[in-house]
């Protein structure tokens, strides 16, 4: 048990120093104009990320798309599938967020959103790089592909960059949003 906690306590030091490390934004001067520009792209990534815009045009699209109306029906049921699973693991383990990260500018937070693990935007961003893997042929949509693939990696970067999370939030919101993807293509999804 003793020792157990103790390298669960190393683990935890560990995650702690590595995420101060690249809490870049938490230690740069905000008067500069770089601090400036780049909080604001970060600022950006967090809201496309944050689902709110997604799911929101999903749903407002559907009663007028007809040839799309299936895609964005189950794209829509993942999003609300993706908050129940982030809320409920959220409220499980109640871990706080970073205390070197500035809870004031960061949007849309409420509920178990005050909690850090896991990492909400990871986890909507993996399951939908595993939905993209799903539907897309690599070979002939590689441009979508690769820009849909580096969108999701700078939404999650910028996670730790802005001290949102510590890196274990990522790793487990990852693997939380791929197994969201697995349970809605094979259980869910509407084909």
């Amino acid at each position: 048990s003793g020792r157990n906690k103790s390298f669960l306590s190393r683990i935890n030091h560990y995650d702690f120093e590595l995420s101060w490390k690249l809490a870049l934004m938490c230690k740069l001067d905000k008067s500069t104009i770089h601090f400036k520009i780049l909080d604001k792209i970060l600022y950006l990534f967090e809201i496309l990320g944050s689902g709110v815009p997604s799911l929101t045009f999903s749903i407002l699209i559907l009663p007028f798309c007809t040839t799309w109306f299936w895609f964005f029906l189950n794209v829509s049921i993942a999003h609300v599938f993706d908050v129940f699973c982030q809320f409920s693991a959220k409220n499980l383990f109640r871990r706080p967020r970073p205390q070197y990260q500035d809870n004031e500018d960061m949007f849309f937070t409420h509920g178990p959103d005050k909690y850090s693990f896991p990492s909400g935007h990871c986890c909507r961003m993996s399951m939908f790089w595993y939905l993209t893997t799903c539907l897309l042929d690599k070979n002939v949509y590689m441009l979508y592909y690769n820009a849909t693939i580096l969108f999701f990696s700078i939404v999650i970067v910028s996670r730790v960059l802005m001290g949102r999370h510590y890196v274990s939030d990522l790793i487990g919101g990852s693997l939380l949003g791929l197994l969201e993807g697995y349970i809605i293509w094979e259980m869910i999804w509407l084909h």
